[in-house]
């Protein structure tokens, strides 16, 4: 029994001790090797030409200048995409390139592949886009309106997700304080390191291998094998040593540009975005526009909260739903709220598209019920820690969805070593009776 005992209580080998990062020593001595680094005999060099409009039908595309000029090996538009069309890592609304129109500025049109990377950027300047510029919709309230232009076909709302628990009414008549405010957050660039970037060869055995810098190597394999019309067991992504990421690479990115112009020439072909093409192109944390109301008692209990959130997704799907959901889901932060009502909107607007990013959409809520926190506790004149003390989620009680926690709610205890760490520290008392 005693044995049975030891073996139990055996220490684990990684939790609770300082673990090495086996990757660390190559990538600070520069011996990583990233999907830029990679080369193969024969390789071509792609580039993508974009819409540089945020919202227009495609009248005309001419590549035959491109397509004449020495060293391009191909031009690819829509028409010769040989799957289907269409993709998305939730929601299969974006187009490998553009059919029909554009629905913003990073829409891709038009691929080359060249011999050079030179002649490659040349000849997408020579591609002339004849298009019919349609209504531009730039923010959520606009998406919204009734009478709406129609980004796509289905309209401007990707999903509407409603949060109830409790009962609103009667929970703000028994407040006697009430904080209401808009909180607005803004568009952010993941500015990893490493752009988006990545090199594909069509094997001798007939299947397209992809080297990239990505974050879901299956999950792009299985966009990639649609559009390319393949077997997904035809078709493997590799996911090459990732200079940063934190959400940006989630979706696809260049995998899919890379599939199709190694497809339709039978060569190796790298494909590098630059800084300009990533900011212009490629998904970002949403902008997203928070009105919430918060009700408190005399005694520093919540009562109740409702709030509308509406999040600008882009021009396409990419996660965003969840993002927005999760964050009318998170509106009531760590703080037990008995009766709560939201709604969470996610909207199709013409701007570039939001998708993940660390926090998905956990931090714009915080900044909006963090500072609904603080005002109820100046109002109700309690400091602030002991407000949120007092709020706490615990075990035993439940979420904004009614889900009832019974382990792992560390929230107390963070906010008491919070507190013991200020209460020592000299130059911090101070500061803790001015919030008193």
């Amino acid at each position: 029994m005693r044995e049975r005992d030891q073996t139990r209580k055996k220490p684990f080998s990684c939790v609770g001790y300082s673990v090495p990062r086996i990757d660390a020593l190559d990538k600070v001595l520069g011996r990583a090797v990233y999907s830029e680094d990679l080369s193969f005999p024969d390789m071509l060099y792609g580039r993508v030409l974009r819409a540089g409009i945020p919202h227009a039908l495609i009248e005309e595309i001419d590549a035959r200048e491109a397509k004449a000029m020495d060293g391009v090996v191909c031009v690819l538009t829509a028409k010769d995409v040989p799957g289907i069309n269409r993709y998305g890592v939730a929601f299969q609304d974006q187009y490998a390139l553009a059919e029909g129109k554009v629905r913003y500025i990073g829409d891709p049109v038009a691929l080359v592949a060249a011999e050079t990377e030179e002649i490659a950027k040349d000849a997408i300047k020579t591609i002339r886009v004849r298009y019919g510029k349609l209504p531009v919709i730039t923010n959520p309230h606009e998406a919204l309106a009734e009478g709406a232009p129609r980004i796509h076909d289905k309209g401007n709302l990707l999903l509407h997700t409603k949060i109830r628990k409790g009962d609103v009414e009667k929970g703000f008549g028994e407040a006697d304080v009430v904080v209401e405010d808009t909180y607005k957050t803004h568009v952010v660039d993941h500015a990893y390191l490493e752009t988006e970037s990545g090199i594909g060869m069509m094997d001798k055995q007939g299947n397209l291998v992809i080297w990239s810098a990505n974050q879901c190597p299956f999950r792009d394999r299985r966009q990639v094998a649609v559009v390319l019309g393949m077997r997904e067991n035809k078709v493997r992504v590799i996911r090459a040593t990732t200079g940063g990421a934190f959400g940006g690479k989630d979706d696809v990115t260049v995998e899919i540009h890379i599939g199709l112009l190694a497809w339709a020439t039978g060569r190796p072909v790298r494909l590098v975005l630059d800084r300009e093409e990533s900011f212009l192109s490629q998904t970002k944390r949403h902008a997203i526009e928070i009105w919430t109301r918060w009700g408190a008692r005399r005694d520093g209990k919540l009562c109740a909260m409702e709030g509308r959130v509406l999040g600008d997704t882009g021009a396409y799907a990419g996660l965003g739903a969840f993002v927005v959901k999760k964050c009318g889901i998170h509106l009531s932060g760590p703080y037990f709220i008995p009766n709560i009502k939201v709604d969470s909107y996610s909207l199709y607007t013409n701007n570039i598209i939001a998708s993940a990013m660390r926090g998905f959409g956990v931090a714009q809520a915080a900044i909006a019920h963090e500072s609904q926190m603080d005002e109820l506790a100046k109002r109700l004149g309690i400091n602030p820690l002991n407000f949120r003390l007092i709020n706490a989620l615990d075990v035993g009680l439940s979420t904004a969805t009614g889900q009832v926690l019974y382990e792992g709610v560390g929230i107390k205890a963070t906010l008491e070593k919070i507190k013991e760490v200020v209460l020592n520290h000299p130059s911090l008392q101070s500061y803790w009776k001015d919030l008193t």
